[in-house]
Order: structure tokens, then C-alpha cells, then sequence
């Protein structure tokens, strides 16, 4: 087996023997960069391979925490920025048939008039 080796190696080496690589040089400096700038040259060079799919657990798990951390649920909410009149204190108005609160109809007839 080694003799049909040697005679293949030969037989490569005779039909390659016109070929000659001249880069050697370009190549060894790129993969093994001796000066700091070479280096940093070198490492915005390298390939990242990041898995999608944690990637896009863990953006998924980012969302659902700043979701839950800055919207509270809706049973939990305090009163709200203009607090309405307490029911013993607001009055009921009767306006073309039907029955409104009398302070909610104010506002919606100066939103209409605007």
C-alpha cells in the first residue's frame, strides 16, 4: 500500500510541479498578525455564529419582563390621572331620552362644541 502512495504522490507532485504558490507571505501575515493593529485587524475579521433560537427566547423573555415591569396589571392600577366625582356626589341628567352623568355629558358637549 505505501508503494501505491509513493507512486500517486509522484505522479501529483510531476503534474503540480509548474504551479507555485507565491502568497505565502499575504496568507501567514492574515492568520498569524504579529503588530497590535494586525491583531485588531484580525479579530473584526472572525465570523460569529449566534443560534437563533436563543437569541429570540431570550428577546422574547427581555420583552415579557419590561411588559410586566412598566404596565401593571389592570386590577392593580391606582386611580387614574383625573379622578372622577364620588358617586354619592355626581348627578344623573336626562338628555334626548336617554340618561347620562351630568359632569361626563359636560365634557363630551365641549368636546363636541371644539
Amino acid at each position: 500500500m505505501s508503494s501505491e502512495q509513493d507512486d500517486i504522490k509522484r505522479r501529483l507532485d510531476e503534474e503540480l510541479s509548474y504551479l507555485s504558490f507565491s502568497g505565502q507571505a499575504k496568507v501567514l501575515k492574515q492568520t498569524h498578525p504579529a503588530a497590535p493593529l494586525e491583531r485588531l485587524r484580525a479579530l473584526w475579521n472572525k465570523e460569529l455564529d449566534i443560534p437563533l433560537k436563543p437569541l429570540g427566547a431570550l428577546s422574547a423573555l427581555l420583552v415579557a419582563g419590561a411588559l410586566i415591569l412598566y404596565h401593571p396589571q389592570s386590577g392593580t392600577r391606582e386611580e387614574q390621572a383625573s379622578p372622577q366625582p364620588v358617586q354619592a356626589q355626581r348627578e344623573l341628567i336626562v338628555a334626548g331620552g336617554n340618561t347620562y352623568w351630568k359632569d361626563i355629558y359636560e365634557q363630551a358637549v365641549k368636546r363636541h362644541e371644539n
